[in-house]
């Protein structure tokens, strides 16, 4: 999407005030979202990003008809001051001392006016949210949109996407039908009903807006969404049938074929806030992130109207024989793409020619040896290449424009991921490029023990992402460093790359770090250190959870390894592991040496993997 000049957003902020002054409005509330709480939106939706010219992928901003503001977290401090240079908008840093909220704020900035009405999309706020706002300052009255006003005034705004829509293997989904898991839903919903209340009045209908969800419920998968494997639809499921709302043409006459063996009735996307179509006693799946046009639509007030919060995101969370078939695969198709980058970058390296790279120019390079791979369908997220002091950014993103030089010294770290058609993959490793300075070995070395500390810890049944955490940064505290960010994230059966419910990260999160390990889930193992303005080290491999011994006190769980790839050993300050430390990396290596020769037939590649995977 093209970003605007300062000049072009007063235009677009003044178009939008001429549209509030028509309909009464006093402020208008633009938040990151779309009607499915998706992580990266279809350009359609980028009505913040359309407005403000700021290209972070968080942040809300707020159009009053005087002033105009934009809430971000830290992670893009210093890109929205860039970006938002010179235009109507001000920075809020959220989460900063002495920044209000944006219900506080606006508390402030309409006192004193009349009949005044703080108006949103009510397709992009969940009900939950608005409700929240109305507790943190009841005097304000929040009120939803006539229209979009976003319909009238971006006047090039994109379509709605609508790629084609293809089935996902049963070698990697498994035999279950798309009908078969609507009726373990159905069941389910069924069940916990009569539980809260055997006498509740008659329902006939469960909702499902995450786009994830609606992929995994039909075996299917699309490309309306960038990084993301989805289609845009709703779900709605019946006893014996099923509603999909999307656009007709992302199927092929094959597939419309498909949906009537499934029983699901295809319907025009927009009809699902058309009350005569889906006027139900619904129940639906994560009843809390429901988009209020939809509630108010179907008139939805049942009081167990949150069944599926919890089960549904557990039963994808939770990979099945195929589903883990899938990621082995994909990590030897990873595996062997990264053979290749690290063995041209290293030859780079060793030629004296790295300093005619760009951190750009080599996360081009591996996805053109992933693309090699003919499962490969695209990234899983815009790959991460920091060298040096961009690699403290935690998010840093290098783009054909914005980049750095590499040079023969320092550390470049590099966090990147694919979708394969058989499963998807995330890690990170950080090279080094020539000579590194005594902390940055430090620092790696201390990163590394906490990630083993994590790839082996034995626990018991319950345990959860809170508790597992401390594995991973117990050696960083102990030498007096953190990280901010989550140690682990859940990770899709070819779907979304950062998936639920479950997480590892030190800050309570209920519904996320309260949820128990189970058998099947696939987590990730990523614990960073990031010294501002120097470099920054992550380490990052995807783990498969498992039941392993039963013992007097319990069931214990472990973790299985899935990412196939060496560590780089030359940043190691030997001296700080132990043997049980070296030995778990040299049997890890030991692995990807025997798991990814007989796939490598280029015989450099084969030499480099053997001597990048030799014994410590």
């Amino acid at each position: 999407m093209h970003r605007p000049s300062p000049q072009e957003v007063q235009q677009r902020v003044d178009a939008l005030r001429r549209w509030m002054r028509k309909h009464s409005i006093h402020a208008f509330l633009i938040p990151t979202a779309d009607p499915h709480g998706s992580e990266y939106l279809a350009d359609h939706w980028k009505c913040r990003e359309w407005i403000t010219g700021f290209t972070g992928s968080a942040g809300t901003a707020v159009v009053t008809l005087e002033e105009a503001v934009l809430w971000t977290d830290s992670r893009y401090f210093l890109q929205a001051e860039q970006q938002l240079s010179e235009t109507p908008f001000r920075l809020m840093r959220e989460g900063e001392a002495g920044t209000p909220s944006m219900v506080e704020w606006m508390g402030k900035a309409c006192a004193g006016v009349e009949e005044m009405r703080c108006c949103f999309d009510t397709r992009l706020y969940a009900h939950h949210a608005w409700m929240a706002m109305h507790r943190e300052n009841p005097n304000l009255t929040f009120d939803f949109a006539p229209s979009d006003p976003f319909a009238e005034i971006w006047t090039d705004r994109p379509s709605l996407p609508c790629t084609p829509v293809y089935r996902q293997d049963e070698e990697y989904c498994g035999a279950a039908s798309a009908r078969e898991k609507m009726a373990r839903i159905w069941n389910a919903v069924q069940a916990e009903a009569d539980s809260i209340d055997k006498d509740h009045d008659p329902y006939d209908a469960v909702y499902l807006h995450d786009l994830a969800q609606i992929a995994w419920t039909l075996n299917l998968r699309g490309n309306d969404v960038a990084f993301n494997p989805v289609f845009t639809a709703f779900l709605v499921i019946r006893e014996d049938s099923a509603q999909l709302f999307t656009d007709a043409a992302h199927f092929s006459p094959e597939m419309l074929h498909y949906l009537d063996e499934q029983r699901v009735e295809l319907r025009p996307y927009e009809a699902i806030y058309e009350r005569d179509e889906v006027r139900s006693t619904f129940l639906f799946a994560h009843g809390t992130s429901l988009p209020l046009a939809i509630k108010n639509t179907a008139r939805i007030d049942y009081p167990g109207s949150h069944t599926l919060d919890y089960d549904l995101p557990l039963w994808i969370a939770q990979k099945n024989v195929a589903e883990i078939c899938g990621f082995h695969r994909a990590m030897e198709l990873d595996g062997v793409a990264l053979v290749k980058f690290r063995r041209w970058l290293d030859e780079r390296i060793a030629a004296g020619r790295i300093h005619k790279e760009t951190e750009w120019s080599v996360a081009q390079k591996l996805e053109h040896y992933r693309a090699e791979a003919a499962e490969f369908l695209g990234l899983s997220f815009a790959t991460i290449a920091g060298y040096e002091a961009n690699g403290a950014i935690v998010h840093y993103e290098p783009t054909a424009d914005h980049h750095s030089a590499l040079s023969g010294s320092g550390l470049l770290l590099l966090d990147s991921g694919a979708q394969y058609t058989c499963g998807t993959t995330d890690l990170t490793r950080t090279i080094a490029l020539g000579e590194l300075t005594t902390e940055q070995r430090h620092v790696y070395t201390l990163v590394l023990k906490g990630h083993i500390a994590l790839a082996r810890a034995h626990f018991p049944e319950g345990t959860t992402g809170i508790q597992l955490d401390l594995a991973a940064r117990y050696p960083l505290w102990q030498a007096g460093y953190d990280y901010g960010h989550g140690t682990g994230h859940g990770v899709g059966s070819h779907l979304c790359v950062h998936e639920g419910p479950q997480q590892i990260r030190k800050q309570h999160r209920p519904g996320v770090t309260d949820v128990p390990f189970r058998p099947g889930m696939v987590i990730t193992d990523e614990p960073g250190c990031y010294v501002p303005g120097e470099f920054g080290v992550r380490i990052e491999n995807l783990l498969l959870c498992h039941t392993d011994e039963t013992t007097p006190f319990g069931q214990f769980m472990a973790f299985e390894t899935l990412t196939l790839c060496p560590i780089d050993t030359a940043p190691i300050d030997l001296e700080l592991l132990d043997p049980s430390e070296i030995a778990w990396l040299n049997d890890y290596h030991a692995t990807v040496r025997q798991r990814l020769l007989p796939l490598l037939s280029n015989e450099a590649d084969r030499t480099w993997l053997r001597t990048a995977t030799l014994p410590l």
